[in-house]
């Protein structure tokens, strides 16, 4: 996770190569990268954009989505200083927490899964591309969904549900139930919520928030893969420089694991 993965990085390639590598070291039988550009509503031209899908029991009866983005953001527009604008964020968590919760997954998830039950991991990039008063956001996701509604990506297609992770690493970690994903999926929501607060896990608070979110699931969901968000949205260094791992609580990337883990498990065990 030391490589730089910030949007316009021509360093980041290297960081695109070893999460490929990852996947196959984990055991994908299947990496795809999905080359692509998009530009930034800001004005600072075209930036390009790998998506990387590793998939995982490719001949299974039953499929499903587990993703994160790991791009990070190259303008830190929440800081109050105007100056700090054009920094980096470091994205320890926009960008990092789910993407190690979701990589660490992989080894139980194909040791607890029945046999015909396969999934496909996919690290989406060019989240951060955006602006707040201009939109954008989620290109990553926008491209392979209208892919995926094309026809194309059957094995993407073919997954019964998505569950999204993002910034999910805070000390204080608070999951509220997302309203998209609560339209998209109520069942596969009630589950999770209901089985974190089986395991005790009170951080996954089942309180819906009254407005919903733009990230990745909403365009897993229009390519008719319905798709939940797991976030804390309620994150002080939001694309602020203090997105730093000194903000990151091991304890909550452990917590948010085990819901996922084991409500994936508990679903096809139903």
């Amino acid at each position: 996770m030391t490589r730089p993965r910030t949007l316009g990085n021509p360093e980041r390639t290297h960081s695109i190569a070893a999460l490929a590598h990852d996947l196959e070291t984990r055991g994908a039988e299947h990496v795809e990268r999905i080359a692509h550009a998009a530009a930034d509503p800001g004005g600072t031209g075209d930036y390009a954009l790998v998506e990387i899908i590793g998939h995982f029991r490719e001949d299974a009866g039953h499929r499903f989505i587990l993703a994160t983005h790991f791009d990070t953001r190259p303008w830190a527009d929440e800081e109050a200083d105007p100056a700090l604008h054009d920094s980096a964020v470091p994205g320890a968590n926009d960008g990092t927490s789910g993407l190690a919760v979701v990589l660490e997954l992989i080894e139980p998830l194909l040791a607890r899964l029945p046999t015909d039950v396969g999934f496909s991991v996919v690290l989406f990039d060019g989240e951060e591309l955006g602006r707040p008063t201009l939109g954008g956001y989620c290109m990553g996701s926008r491209h392979l969904g209208e892919q995926i509604s094309g026809g194309r990506h059957p094995l993407l297609a073919a997954a019964e549900f998505g569950i999204v992770l993002d910034m999910v690493g805070d000390i204080d970690l608070r999951l509220l139930v997302e309203s998209n994903s609560l339209a998209a999926h109520p069942a596969l929501v009630e589950h999770v919520w209901g089985t974190a607060l089986a395991l005790g896990v009170d951080a996954f608070d089942p309180t819906t928030r009254s407005v919903g979110i733009i990230d990745d699931h909403k365009f897993l969901t229009s390519a008719g893969i319905p798709s939940i968000l797991l976030i804390d949205r309620q994150y002080a260094a939001w694309h602020r420089v203090d997105d730093t791992i000194e903000r990151i609580d091991p304890g909550s990337l452990a917590r948010v694991g085990m819901v996922v883990l084991e409500s994936v498990v508990r679903w096809y065990e139903r």
